[in-house]
């Protein structure tokens, strides 16, 4: 089982991890009050759906230029970092460099995580 972990401010349907794809075992949401973030943590089976098909989902369930709003990849391993990074450059290039998705360590950002609940 490998975890990932993306938060944004306005709302995103956290219950299309659940439905979306075979291989996501557990999913918590919550709120990261400090940021004013929505917070999803999907527990996977990477052998049945990958971390970039889980980054693809997350980028399309909310809009990752809105200046008014946050967007955060939280990555666990230097594999999960890659990733993201190279997902972020592809949709810059077609953004017109209006992404505003931060990526950032998921151990020193998640610390303030409240009212998490299982919801699969």
């Amino acid at each position: 089982m490998e975890r990932a972990v993306f938060g944004a401010s306005e709302f995103f349907s956290q219950e299309a991890f659940i439905t979306s794809f075979r291989g996501i075992e557990h999913v918590r949401v919550g709120h990261l009050r400090e940021k004013n973030l929505d917070i999803v943590e999907i527990w996977f089976n990477p052998w049945k759906v990958s971390y970039n098909e889980l980054l693809e989902l997350f980028f399309d369930l909310h809009d990752p230029t809105s200046t008014d709003n946050q967007s955060l990849i939280f990555f666990s391993d230097k594999s999960q970092l890659a990733l993201a990074k190279e997902k972020k450059n592809e949709l810059k290039h077609f953004l017109k460099d209006q992404l505003i998705t931060k990526i950032t360590p998921a151990f020193e950002q998640l610390n303030g995580l409240e009212e998490l609940k299982f919801i699969s």
